[in-house]
């Protein structure tokens, strides 16, 4: 059984949309998506592929329509390698949009594991352990400020 892809954001300029796919660490674009972006017609996606060097392409499984199909896939350096090679105006700009917004996408993504970390740090500050009673105790805080010692359970225990 495959993982199936997912999308981890989008990217739009132009009027057009291009999706991300997979991981923001090693983001996938569909070959598709790329052509209509920049202006490729649909029967000349596999002129626009062969700027690609063999390991910056890949097909892997993906339902469309409800439907499992094979579809193009092209690495971020093989988008540069595209959007670089392209005689089509508008790639030049797309390239740089497409840097930008993977930057701010990563930033956010930092960000919010940051906040998330943040978080859980904040959530242990009010457990310890007792040593008189040899359990796990939280801090808890109840209507009118009071704070109280609780026995420490797990979420969904």
């Amino acid at each position: 059984m495959s993982k199936e892809i997912k999308i981890a954001g989008s990217i739009s300029f132009g009027g057009k949309r291009l999706s991300v796919y997979g991981d923001l660490d090693a983001p996938l674009f569909k070959a598709k998506d790329i052509s209509h972006a920049i202006g490729y017609s649909s029967g000349n996606e596999w002129r626009m592929l062969e700027m690609c060097e063999e390991d910056e392409k890949l097909k892997l499984p993906l339902v469309v329509a409800g439907q499992r199909r094979s579809v193009n896939f092209v690495t971020e350096n093989g988008l540069y390698n595209i959007l670089a090679q392209s005689r089509m105006e508008i790639a030049r700009s797309w390239r740089r949009v497409v840097h930008d917004e993977l930057i701010n996408m990563r930033k956010e993504k930092g960000r919010n594991i940051a906040e998330q970390f943040e978080e859980w740090d904040h959530a242990m500050d009010n457990i310890y352990f007792d040593e008189e009673t040899g359990q796990l105790m939280q801090s808890v805080t109840v209507p009118g400020g009071d704070v109280i010692q609780i026995p420490y359970e797990k979420e969904g225990e």
